[in-house]
């Protein structure tokens, strides 16, 4: 075998490597720190499945899977409160936005912090 063709293995050797290392740093999804639910009001029929959260470029991003368990069709409200490492709000309040959820099923709300400076998120719905 020629040098070109060892060093061409070494390169395509090398690419792959960088390639794989790259995978690992792109953000993990796990549980959020504390991925506070909070309830307003007397919502029955509402379950929170999972909530996680990825740390993307240094701004978190959180999923929220909500499962509307009622054999009828709703609307609710929502919004996400961030929090700092001390656990203080940052910036405003967001305003609540509404979801329509048809019997039974599941929806997936994602949300996206407002700054680097979030390291956790509460998730408050209401009906």
């Amino acid at each position: 075998m020629s040098i070109w063709m060892k060093q061409i293995r070494w390169l395509v050797f090398l690419s792959g490597l960088i390639f794989l290392a790259s995978c690992s740093f792109s953000g993990a999804k796990n549980a959020c720190p504390k991925g506070d639910v909070v309830y307003l009001g007397d919502i029955e029929d509402v379950e929170v499945i999972n909530m996680s959260c990825i740390s993307k470029d240094g701004i978190l991003r959180i999923f929220v899977e909500v499962e509307n368990t009622k054999k009828s069709e709703r609307t609710l409200a929502y919004r996400f409160d961030w929090l700092n490492e001390e656990g203080l709000l940052l910036g405003d309040e967001e305003a609540w936005k509404p979801v329509y959820f048809y019997s039974k099923e599941i929806k997936t709300i994602r949300s996206t912090a407002p700054n680097w400076l979030a390291t956790d998120a509460k998730f408050l719905i209401k009906e």
